[in-house]
């Protein structure tokens, strides 16, 4: 017999809805979503098929490779190939493509499939998540996956050719090109290639590789915003003041980069001194666009001069565009800083870019994610130095190297994630997890979701600085 309905019943759920919603905002939703992800993907992970005959994957290392994957990072216990079957790599492949497009833009894509209307708390979740506004919400994740899946396909089929040239069967290339063009769009920097551990330094003589993985992690590096920026206004002129900036600061970056790595390591024969000259470019244009949050190298890194490994490190901390696929500070915020630093040199209380004043907010922000990114590494630093005190194996400047990765969601390692002890891995692992989501966002979402008007405008404090 059919219950009778209860007006009391119905208002006392929605009640409970309201105080769960309430206290579930958008920063939160963010922070539960890539949780849960990493927890069913550790789960998959640890089933006995996912791992090859003899291995014993611990949760600790599941977990481990799981946050990796969704935090689009590339740091691994062990040589992804060496450990995992196909299934595990299959695994891994799916959540570093939802790790890079974002499942808040993943579940709203399949809903706009479904004709399913975007409710408002979704379409605020998805512009957090992309870090854009809100206006067109539905067609701009109807384009990021069309984007992104259009850009893939077109690297699957020249990484193919390109895994061909070195000798693989038509099979075993097809899914290098699969795997490594998804992992090289989401900035990801797994590979499936090396069996030991040493990336693609077996494949540094084949360029087509090399130029295609280092456009693949440029395209997912520079933004999706950008990349339907630059889709629907073609001509510069037209394009937003966003776009010109991240545009300009990944052409500065990228090949000074590259240049710095040509004039430090062209005389090193243990990275690219006996290359050719074509081969010496190439090979610094990849690792400049890897460091930049991607994650695989071509050369033997613990080889590097001092030189190359503080421009790694420093290429690493500023990472790639907002709403991307890579991590980091962001190069829009280093351009905003920079720009404030000339302002104030030349007496000016703000500046001015294309006609356009930087307004105190964007300011503010700006200061304030550099500042929780260096509280969390300088955090995270002391406590990986402690608990690394008595392990000869692991150098202080390795460790840093390591935790500047993890947080950039970069990848790149001196070799010494393996020797890792548990607590500097949570460490880590942490790390990875703020990076993706951003140390801003993370914080923000401790806070009160209330936006309150002061009504007392106090004098302003003169304090010398």
């Amino acid at each position: 017999m059919r219950k009778p309905f209860s007006l009391n019943e119905s208002i006392l759920t929605r009640s409970y809805k309201n105080i769960i919603f309430k206290h579930l905002t958008t920063a939160r939703i963010l922070l539960l979503g890539f949780a849960i992800i990493i927890l069913v993907g550790s789960l998959l992970l640890m089933l006995p098929f996912a791992t090859k005959e003899g291995v014993e994957l611990k949760f600790i290392d599941a977990l481990f490779t799981a946050t990796s994957a969704t935090c689009v990072t590339g740091l691994i216990i062990a040589p992804t190939a060496n450990i995992f079957t196909p299934f595990g790599q299959v695994v891994i492949l799916l959540l570093i493509q939802i790790g890079g497009l974002g499942f808040m833009t993943l579940t709203s894509f399949f809903y706009s499939m479904l004709g399913r209307k975007l409710s408002l708390r979704r379409r605020i979740s998805m512009s957090e998540d992309m870090q854009s506004g809100m206006g067109r919400l539905k067609s701009i994740a109807i384009k990021i996956v069309i984007l992104a899946f259009g850009v893939e396909i077109l690297g699957i089929i020249f990484l193919t050719i390109g895994f061909s040239i070195q000798g693989y069967s038509f099979g075993q290339s097809l899914w290098y090109g699969i795997f490594h063009s998804v992992s090289a769009f989401c900035n990801a920097g797994f590979d499936v290639v090396s069996l030991t551990g040493t990336s693609l330094v077996g494949v540094n003589n084949n360029y087509l590789i090399l130029i295609t993985l280092a456009l693949l992690i440029g395209i997912g590096g520079i933004g999706f915003i950008v990349l339907i920026d630059i889709s629907e206004n073609r001509r510069f002129r037209r394009l937003s003041l966003h776009t010109k900036i991240v545009i300009l600061m990944t052409l500065v970056f990228t090949f000074g980069g590259a240049f710095v790595f040509w004039i430090a390591e062209r005389n090193n024969p243990a990275t690219i001194g006996n290359m050719p000259l074509l081969g010496q470019w190439v090979n610094c244009y990849f690792h400049s666009v890897s460091c930049r949050t991607a994650g695989f190298n071509s050369f033997d890194l613990t080889k590097m001069s001092d030189l190359s490994t503080g421009t790694t490190m420093l290429l690493m901390f500023v990472g790639a565009a907002p709403g991307s696929t890579g991590g980091g500070i962001k190069v829009t915020t280093v351009f905003i800083l920079a720009a404030q630093v000339i302002a104030t040199l030349r007496n000016k209380k703000e500046f001015v870019v294309d006609m356009k004043a930087v307004g105190t907010n964007t300011l503010t922000k700006a200061v304030t994610v550099v500042s929780l990114a260096l509280s969390v590494m300088i955090t995270s630093m002391f406590i990986m130095l402690i608990a690394e005190n008595n392990v000869e194996e692991t150098s202080m400047e390795a460790l840093i190297f390591e935790q500047i990765s993890a947080y950039a969601t970069c990848g790149l390692s001196l070799g010494v994630t393996p020797l890792l002890s548990p607590i500097s891995k949570i460490i880590i692992m942490l790390n990875m997890y703020l990076g993706r989501i951003g140390a801003f966002t993370f914080f923000m979402s401790f806070t009160k979701n209330t936006r309150q008007v002061d009504k007392i405008k106090y004098p302003e404090a003169n304090i010398t600085v």
